[in-house]
């Protein structure tokens, strides 16, 4: 944006994934040949800027060759001018971005006590409320370069930090364990695809239960 008293906005978003899946689809559309919105920059976490004088902000949601597909799910309301010397607040979110190679704590969003913790003497991922391990999460998509914004829809691969790769140990039990390839997820599986299993806990230490894939039915994890 050009100036500090005109064409502000307050972007509401039906949740975080919409939002980061409405950035993605502009920053995609410029990269297709569709200059139209190439002035919209993510900035921070909560701060977009662009040049109306180009293209309004709003009109993303109203174009097929961008965000159309996500109408309904944001909301643009236009800030008095400056010279109303009004600002509304922008409540702070305490979260992290969902960076593409970057390294993050699981933590169970039900039970915030209990993170993921990679049990290298059983090669196997644990719920623990005692231990935690840091996970770097990549985009399966070389494509994408490391600092792009993971959304839901990506492929993702999930290593420890000496590099062992994170997939599912068999077709039975869908035990998270160590995988000899990369084994690809998608990221939205962290919104109700995991879970914690005591009934395969009993090879394991006490306290340290198997995180399992059940898809649809887990429960939701932060990265944190």
């Amino acid at each position: 944006i050009n100036t500090d008293w005109s064409g502000r906005y307050l972007i509401a978003f039906a949740n975080r994934d919409v939002a980061d899946t409405w950035h993605r689809t502009v920053i995609d559309s410029v990269a297709q040949g569709y200059p139209k919105f190439a002035s919209v920059k993510r900035t921070a976490l909560q701060w977009y800027t662009y040049n109306p004088d180009v293209g309004s902000i709003t009109d993303t949601v109203n174009d097929s060759k961008v965000a159309l597909a996500l109408r309904g799910q944001i909301f643009f309301t236009l800030l008095n001018d400056r010279e109303h010397r009004i600002l509304s607040t922008i409540p702070v979110l305490n979260y992290r971005d969902h960076i593409n190679g970057a390294s993050f704590y699981i933590r169970s969003v039900s039970q915030p006590d209990i993170y993921w913790f990679y049990n290298a003497a059983e090669m196997a991922v644990v719920a623990s409320r005692h231990r935690r391990t840091r996970f770097t999460i990549t985009i399966a998509d070389r494509a994408r370069a490391p600092g792009t914004i993971i959304i839901g829809s990506d492929d993702v691969y999930i290593t420890t930090p000496s590099g062992a790769n994170v997939g599912v140990a068999n077709s039975l039990d869908d035990q998270l364990s160590r995988s000899a390839n990369p084994f690809p997820f998608r990221f939205s599986a962290f919104h109700g695809d995991f879970q914690i299993d005591e009934s395969l806990s009993e090879s394991l230490d006490p306290g340290l239960e198997p995180i399992v894939r059940n898809p649809g039915k887990g429960e939701t994890w932060d990265l944190v």
